[in-house]
């Protein structure tokens, strides 16, 4: 009888601990996608680019502030980004008179 509950407890400390790891897993996904949506966010805030081009860049380039270093021809060389679209980025993050005026798209 003793055997018997010392695997119970083993069994159900085992339950136990596959359930804190499937909680820890859903909680880690659920920031990754929280978290690629303020991505994305922030990069279509840039005019005249869209989800597709926000993920060419999340996927090529990484982050945000990676982005935001990338020269005009590592963009061209590592995405699918447009002349003009990849001008629009570089610009964005590097003068203030192009962030800070009204977006009109």
């Amino acid at each position: 009888m003793g055997f018997e509950k010392i695997v119970k407890i083993a069994h159900s400390r085992g339950v136990c601990k596959r359930q804190d790891a499937v909680d820890m897993m859903k909680n880690e996904r659920k920031r990754a996608v929280q978290g690629m949506d303020l991505f994305l966010r922030v990069v279509t805030s840039i005019p005249g680019i869209d989800d597709h081009d926000a993920n060419a860049l999340a996927q090529s380039i990484g982050s945000i502030e990676a982005i935001s270093k990338a020269s005009k021809s590592f963009i061209l060389e590592t995405t699918d980004l447009s002349v003009d679209k990849a001008e629009r980025v570089v610009r964005f993050f590097r003068d203030p008179k192009y962030y800070l005026s009204p977006r009109i798209d």
